[in-house]
């Protein structure tokens, strides 16, 4: 194939009409994809105004004044660009939501959260929006450890473990974040939809196709003093299914709920789940980041 670009990521070899420079740490050489990404100059038909609709093996969802996109078999993302959207806002949706569909359609447990990893084994931070997560994240990668999901990532139940693919090579940080770590150097582009928000570096080293074992998934909330204890059975599941299910919507569209429920079980029964309470001030990330030390040898 000429005139794609191509990308090794979450397991799969994608083909792309669109450049994607979020991926560029992904990059690959040619050969047979196991997604293409394509640009069609049709309007997307029966794309619905809100929320997405599947139609057999095909997921179909639509953003207003930016495009449509339909997501077929796990196969194949078509994209239907609206005549004033921009590659910024395109991008967004296509490795959000249209990459997030795809991986259900797959199969795959579609995890939102943010992971770092040190030699070799990951720790997942999950939490509401506004959480901390990605903050968390920097100060750990500040510490030394090494960004291996920032929004997005398959979660693999494995045998003997949990196993996350690498999904980022950049962090969204809050400028109070980048001020405080002193990542100012560190600034790609600002954020499509938030001023004050910027895509950061997080590390040198490109990241690896190979999947990670996860050490430990950590629910982080908001509290006066840090604190982390060990969340077992039903409460675990529910914790982290709730926190880190993507576009439920979709979910539901697909009918999956079932599947994705059995890999979540799967994926807690495999791997030890944690609610890490703290502070949410810059002043005490370094002592809650001690907090999580222990998690890595679990």
């Amino acid at each position: 194939m000429t005139g794609l670009y191509h990308y090794r990521h979450s397991g799969l070899l994608v083909a792309s009409e669109l450049e994607l420079p979020e991926w560029a740490a992904f990059a690959c050489s040619e050969g047979e994809p196991d997604v293409r990404i394509v640009i069609s100059d049709d309007p997307c038909p029966d794309c619905p105004v809100d929320g997405s609709v599947a139609v057999g093996e095909t997921l179909r969802f639509a953003i207003e004044g930016i495009g449509g996109w339909q997501v077929e078999s796990g196969r194949i993302i078509r994209l239907h660009p609206g005549v004033t959207s921009d590659l910024p806002e395109l991008r967004l949706f296509t490795l959000g939501s249209a990459w997030g569909a795809l991986g259900y359609q797959r199969g795959f447990a579609m995890w939102h959260g943010s992971a770092v990893e040190r030699d070799g084994r990951a720790i997942l931070f999950c939490g509401d929006s506004g959480a901390g997560k990605s903050t968390m994240a920097a100060a750990l990668c500040q510490a030394g450890a090494k960004l291996v999901a920032d929004d997005l990532s398959r979660i693999e139940p494995a045998a003997g473990g949990v196993l996350i693919h690498p999904s980022s090579a950049r962090i969204k940080l809050w400028r109070e974040a980048i001020d405080h770590l002193g990542w100012q150097d560190r600034i790609l582009q600002r954020d499509y939809y938030r001023d004050d928000k910027f895509h950061c570096s997080a590390n040198g080293a490109p990241p690896t196709d190979t999947p990670i074992a996860v050490a430990a998934l950590v629910s982080l909330e908001e509290g006066e003093a840090t604190w982390l204890e060990r969340l077992h059975g039903r409460e675990a599941l529910g914790v982290t299914f709730r926190q880190t299910m993507y576009r439920p919507e979709m979910v539901d569209a697909l009918g999956l709920w079932g599947e994705q429920g059995a890999l979540a079980s799967r994926i807690v029964a495999d791997c030890p789940a944690y609610r890490l309470i703290r502070p949410k001030s810059y002043s005490t990330i370094d002592g809650v980041c001690r907090a999580v030390e222990p998690l890595w040898g679990e």
